[in-house]
């Protein structure tokens, strides 16, 4: 059965992600960060089930999640099945946040400004979470050996730039990844302490024989939509050649260090230590990993994989010559371009306050801010087409079973009781509660069709519908 199940899906990935906003509220200083946090997600007025006491957990009509972790809120998009589609359902986050953030801030008295950025210069790191569903049989040593190369070295297609060195950003310089100095281990569970360049969680939400979700960690939130298509999107190319037996494993002989190099390395030209005693620019290994897509995708179909390719090819050409090239394309590029043109011009050094201020202001997601200027100039990707970010606001996407959660949510709110990734428990016009399992993230569910007569016809369509993908 693993086999069926692979060759059914083997043309599209499965991805998600989570982001952990920054936010602040500078003219209310009597409200911390889980305060303000809440209070956004309460605000939120993109369909969604209604908030229950204080958890402050909310499932969105988009099939997505917004809540409050650690004093952030976080925004979690729906799973979508390829990479264009992340990079929409982001945005589409950002959106709802943005409303939010704007109704809370009348309700205080004081504009919340949120941040899409992963450090907050003190010392303390936030996450942007990349989720991809892979096979169950790939062994999980496998993954150990092969992925800290990959995620190490992938920071050259995905960082967001960084004003300062070390945890608490006191050493001056800029570095390429916001996350690169907050791992301490190869491998770990913990997302918040010590934390691993692998991490541990086994979690799928989806059928466990069959299914392991892999939890990544290390990435950046980017302002690009065009480095996060490529990031995420080149990833899930790695991972399915790691599936097929395509990938390989090349070894890093400290990979903890090996992050750090690669982030403080704006040249993308320093070798880097290889267990077997040679070494290799984060630049070549990514080379070795795109020609191990580009067998992947003379074996099998893969959404948007030869756009992937192309693109990731060309970019890494570009490393190779001159990183400079990308300035209109690569968060960190763009970044340091602008960056390098205050310090030309001001004679500032690395640790000019200026410059830690306007790395801030590059990850406010308010409109107008610094992003949205140089994308009016044509200097910074375009965000996806507008009418397309507000339908996804409330629409979850029609090819997973994100589509059946996002449904229910948006259009019969008052009947959905309890929504989890795999499972809603809904309440009929008889008042009877009805559990709908959602063990297969790729069901859409039931195709819409005539209003039914009433919510329990409805209820059993859909649990036959989805029964009937079970036992297929």
């Amino acid at each position: 059965m693993m086999g069926v199940m692979a060759d059914v899906n083997a043309d599209r990935p499965l991805l998600g992600t989570e982001l952990e906003y920054g936010i602040a509220a500078p003219g209310r200083p009597d409200l911390d960060a889980d305060a303000l946090a809440a209070l956004v997600v309460d605000h939120c007025d993109a369909p969604a089930t209604a908030g229950v006491s204080d958890t402050h957990n909310r499932t969105l009509g988009n099939g997505g999640r917004l809540y409050v972790d650690h004093g952030h809120p976080e925004y979690a998009t729906p799973e979508v099945r390829s990479a264009s589609a992340v990079v929409l359902y982001e945005a589409a986050g950002d959106a709802i946040l943005d409303r939010a953030a704007a109704r809370a801030s009348d309700v205080i008295g004081a504009p919340i400004r949120l941040f899409r950025n992963n450090t907050d210069g003190k010392g303390n790191s936030y996450g942007y979470h990349e989720n991809l569903l892979l096979r169950r049989d790939v062994a999980w040593g496998a993954l150990v050996a092969a992925l800290p190369a990959v995620l190490v070295t992938r920071t050259v297609l995905g960082g967001a730039g960084r004003v300062g060195l070390g945890q608490d950003g006191r050493t001056p310089g800029f570095q390429l990844s916001q996350r690169a100095d907050f791992f301490v281990q190869v491998t770990s569970l913990d997302t918040t302490r010590r934390r691993g360049i692998v991490n541990s969680r086994d979690e799928p939400h989806a059928r466990p024989r069959w299914w392991r979700r892999l939890h990544v960690i290390t990435g950046d939130a980017r302002r690009s939509g065009f480095a996060t298509w490529l990031a995420i999107g080149s990833l899930a190319l790695v991972v399915a050649a790691l599936e097929e037996g395509l990938l390989p494993v090349i070894a890093l002989r400290d990979p903890v260090a090996a992050f750090r190099a690669v982030s403080r390395d704006a040249r993308c030209a320093r070798p880097l230590a290889l267990a077997d005693g040679t070494s290799a620019t984060a630049v070549e290994i990514q080379e070795r990993f795109a020609d191990a897509a580009g067998l992947l995708l003379e074996r099998r179909p893969f959404a948007e994989g030869a756009e992937l390719l192309a693109a990731w090819r060309a970019v890494l050409d570009a490393l190779r010559r001159d990183p400079r090239e990308l300035a209109g394309q690569l968060d960190w590029c763009a970044k340091l371009a602008v960056l390098e043109g205050f310090r030309a011009r001001d004679a500032l050094g690395w640790d000019a306050p200026r410059l830690a201020a306007l790395d801030l202001a590059w990850s406010d997601i308010a409109p107008g801010g610094v992003v949205d200027r140089l994308r009016a100039a044509g200097r910074f990707p375009a965000l996806p087409d507008t009418d397309a970010i507000a339908a996804a606001t409330g629409s979850a996407p029609a090819d997973t079973r994100a589509s059946v959660r996002g449904r229910w949510i948006a259009e019969r709110p008052a009947s959905v009781l309890a929504a989890t990734w795999d499972s809603l428990l809904l309440r009929d016009d008889h008042g009877v509660l009805c559990p709908l399992p959602l063990p297969d993230p790729f069901h859409p569910g039931a195709a819409p069709g005539a209003e039914p007569a009433s919510l329990a016809t409805l209820i059993r369509a859909e649990q036959a519908a989805l029964a009937g993908e079970e036992e297929s």
